[in-house]
């Protein structure tokens, strides 16, 4: 009898599961036929370009709206002023992060501000808000990043300095400046990464490879292939799930080490990823511009006293100049270049592009009115200011083109 009712609920859930993935192809549209469905598909775009974004940029560029179609993966992607302002405000409500954006980085942000819509994400916000609006918190985070840079970052790039070759990988030294720093603002634990010896963080390794293989989810032509290798417990989805459980123990380690620690799990935090990647190509932005260079010299010649090593806090609010050129550099290369959204109705973009419910919507347009912002800025700012006067920082192959990676 037992194995009876086995095979017919076996039976049951192949069948279910096949028409599921049916329906999921029919939605799909695996059969389109456009240049841009058979590009992305036979991975020809491959050749010319050295990640999907500069092949979206090339596509949007092409484009008279500003926007395209990606059909076998259900996806619009705009860079249209007009469907970004309308998207991100207009419709707000009508363009969540939805519940495949949600899946996707679900097994690393649980339900954390990144991966929440509706009343939940309003509470965190506004909660959020409020700690990193606050003038003892903006204090804190000043002090810390003030030390870092006094202790370690200088000290590390004056050696460097001083050796046969002077190189190094900046963009490696910034990650692990920014993620001692968060590390010490969350958790108030230092994890030494930019100690002299350099040493790696197992935590660091694993947060940067989840967050890659979390990401590289959306790249498959079908959830069902990550699915799958995630339930059968294989390939990147193993390894995935491996880089999970480091970061979640290691962030509870921490947190029970803490004495009036927080009771729940707290990850670190996206914005060291943020800063790591806007840092690095603003100074390889800068190595090939003389001029502007120049002018932020001297901007921080007339903003910080003389005699005075490091900015304050309401120094760093008067730096004008700096603060454009920082945003040029993430309007250029921006540290996150999509911002997904998913269509809860049929609606019709201000361009006169049909979204159909739940369609995906990506925007690639670099946004300023994100939370946390102001202090990542400050923090940015603080590192130019400090490292401008005493190095002259230049990329070792000058003529190489500057790319984001994706």
């Amino acid at each position: 009898m037992s194995a009876t009712c086995s095979f017919l609920f076996f039976s049951f859930t192949l069948v279910f599961s096949l028409f599921s993935f049916l329906i999921f192809i029919s939605r799909m549209k695996p059969w389109c036929n456009c240049d841009t469905c058979k590009s992305y598909l036979n991975m020809s775009w491959v050749n010319k370009f050295c990640n999907l974004c500069d092949w979206y940029t090339h596509l949007l560029r092409n484009s008279p709206t500003g926007t395209i179609h990606v059909h076998v993966l259900g996806n619009t992607i705009t860079t249209n002023p007009d469907n970004v302002e309308y998207i991100l405000k207009t419709n707000f409500h009508n363009y969540p992060k939805g519940k495949p954006f949600s899946t996707l980085l679900g097994d690393l942000l649980g339900r954390g501000i990144f991966n929440v819509d509706g009343e939940s994400w309003k509470f965190q916000r506004k909660m959020a808000s409020m700690e990193l609006g606050s003038v003892a918190i903006r204090s804190y985070a000043m002090e810390l990043v003030t030390e870092e840079i006094q202790t370690r970052l200088i000290p590390l790039l004056a050696s460097t300095t001083r050796s046969e070759n002077g190189v190094l990988d900046l963009q490696d030294i910034l990650r692990r400046f920014s993620f001692d720093n968060i590390c010490k603002f969350s958790f108030g634990l230092d994890p030494g990464c930019l100690l002299p010896s350099l040493p790696v963080s197992n935590l660091a390794v694993a947060f940067d490879l989840a967050s890659k293989l979390s990401a590289e989810r959306a790249l498959t032509a079908s959830t069902l292939i990550w699915k799958t290798k995630r339930f059968l417990n294989i390939g990147s989805e193993k390894k995935l799930k491996e880089a999970i459980k480091v970061v979640n123990d290691l962030a509870q380690e921490m947190i029970h080490q803490r004495k009036n620690g927080y009771r729940h799990k707290k990850r670190p935090s996206l914005s060291f990823h943020g800063f790591t990647a806007g840092l690095t190509g603003f100074f390889a932005l800068l190595s090939k511009s003389p001029e502007v260079e120049a002018k932020i010299r001297e901007e921080l010649a007339q903003v910080v006293g003389p005699g005075q090593e490091f900015a304050s806090f309401e120094q760093t609010r008067e730096m004008h100049y700096l603060t454009a050129a920082i945003h040029e550099s993430m309007r250029l290369f921006p540290p996150v270049q999509f911002d997904s959204k998913y269509a809860t109705e049929d609606d019709v973009l201000p361009d006169g592009t049909f979204v159909k419910k739940e369609v995906g919507s990506h925007t690639t347009r670099w946004c300023q009115g994100l939370l946390g912002k102001d202090l990542a800025l400050v923090e940015m700012k603080s590192v130019v200011a400090a490292l401008l006067p005493r190095f002259d920082i230049r990329v070792v192959e000058p003529d190489q083109e500057l790319r984001a990676v994706a």
